[in-house]
Formats: C-alpha cells, structure tokens, sequence
C-alpha cells in the first residue's frame, strides 16, 4: 500500500471560525483584533493491492478568486495546476481508475471534483446525503459552503452511491482501510478514514470534524463554524477514543501546522 497526501491548495478565513472564542475580548482588550489565517485544502489517494481509494477531492477551480462585487468569509485560492485532476495526474492515475471515493462531507472544498468519479463506488454518511440533498432540493443552499454547482454537476454524472447509516463505527472497504462514521457535529454526518500502512503505522484522517488539534483538546474546543454544538463534542470524543484503540495518528483536517510536516504530493508513505 503506499498513500499519498495531496496538498489542493489553500482557503483564508477568520481564526475565530476554526476554534471559537481564540481572540475573544477581556476587559484590558476589549476589541481584540481578528486574525486572518490560511489553511490547507487537503485529499487522500491510497493505493491497494487491486486499484485506488481517494479520500475527498478538494474545491473546484471555479472556486478560485471573488469577484469584485462580492465578498467572502472563506475565498479559495488555488490554480489548475494544483488542484485534483493535475494531482492525479502527476501521480499516473485516471479518475477512472478510482475504485472508491470516501466523502467526509459535501461541502465545496471536498466535493467540488466528485463529479469525475463515475466508475467508482462513493461512499458518504447517510445522513449527510439525505439532509444536503433535501436543501438541494428546496434550493436552501444559500451562501454557505454547499454549492449549487458542485451538485449539479455531480447528480449530472449519475455517481454509484454507498450510504453509510450508523454513526459512532466503522465499515471496511478493503483490507487495511476502513471509513469511520464520526456523526454530526461540523456538519449533518461526517466520514472519517483510518489507513493501516505495514511500514508507516495508522492513519486517522478526520477532515472537518476536527479542523485542528486545538479542536481536540483537551478539553474539546469547537469551531465558530458548526452545524451541531453537542453532536461536535461526542464526535470528538470518539474520535479520541477511536484513535487511541487503533493506535493512529489524528490527522486534521485543515491544521496548517501539522500539514507543513506531512509528506505529499508524490512522496508518499507506505
């Protein structure tokens, strides 16, 4: 098995969002400042004996760059030569040859290539599916980090879908990796990955259930961006507990930190 960590470029945002309250005020600072930081876009491609599993494929380049008349909480920056499909490319892999893609959730920073995946097996919570496709369907999007387009073009391509219906476990897809069912918290469902490599150990790749290591604490300090305050802290919990059972590295999903230290693009760990 060999994995390689794809580094698909970056989006800005206040810190606030990541952990809330990590520049609230005091009575000496009462308007302390916002602290604008970059954090990495990040995918997963594992090879296996019998084909590839991709975990997650990053924002679509459409993503790139505002408009002058617009502004954003969360603008992507990333070019067409660091984005999935030249990735892939650059690794020798087709989207076609993509067995399965595991999606921790649909937002538009990991769902905006799912659309090229069309001979694979995606496997997504089943909650998570349910409730984004319900406010796809009643066009209740709005200006948050599902998009329309992602959607559109994903349904357009008639994907193989595999829901996953229990939080808190995890299914095997194939001999050493396994999707883990994290619940809700960041979002509807979550969807993590642990990769069990012969030479590199296990990996627990958590995505936005965890955005960075101060989110684990702990104790536990959830993000100013969150769909279920509550359902967060069971998550991490268990993804603590789960972590330290399979005896894993965490990997967040968007710690600039721990990101600078791992390995990727074509250096890999098998």
């Amino acid at each position: 098995m060999k994995m390689h960590i794809l580094n698909l470029g970056k989006m800005y945002l206040d810190e606030s969002a990541l952990v809330a309250g990590i520049h609230g005020g005091s009575l000496r600072n009462q308007n302390p400042v916002a602290q604008w930081v970059s954090i990495p876009v990040q995918a997963v491609l594992v090879e296996y004996d019998g084909g590839y599993l991709l975990y997650d494929t990053g924002c679509n380049i459409r993503e790139a760059g505002t408009p002058d008349d617009e502004d954003t909480p969360s603008p992507f920056e990333g070019t067409e030569d660091i984005l999935l499909p030249a990735q892939l490319a650059k690794l020798g892999v087709d989207p076609s040859d993509v067995k399965y893609v595991v999606m921790s959730h649909l937002h538009c920073d990991h769902a905006g290539y799912l659309y090229l995946f069309k001979n694979a097996e995606v496997i997504v919570a089943e909650d998570e599916f349910a409730n984004s496709m319900k406010l796809y369907g009643l066009r209740g999007f709005g200006p948050g980090p599902y998009k329309y387009a992602d959607f559109n073009d994903f349904l357009a391509a008639e994907l193989n879908f595999r829901l996953l219906p229990d939080p808190y476990r995890d299914y095997e897809i194939v001999p050493g990796i396994k999707a883990v069912s994290f619940g809700s918290g960041h979002t509807f469902s979550l969807t993590g990955l642990l990769v069990s490599l012969p030479d590199s150990g296990n990996f627990l790749f958590t995505a936005d259930a965890l955005y960075r290591s101060e989110n684990l604490g702990p104790p536990v300090r959830i993000p100013g961006l969150i769909f279920d305050s509550l359902g967060y802290v069971k998550s991490a919990d268990y993804i603590a507990k789960y972590a330290e059972e399979n005896n894993a590295k965490i990997i967040f999903g968007h710690d600039a930190r721990q990101f600078a230290t791992l390995k990727t693009g074509t250096d890999y760990y098998d």
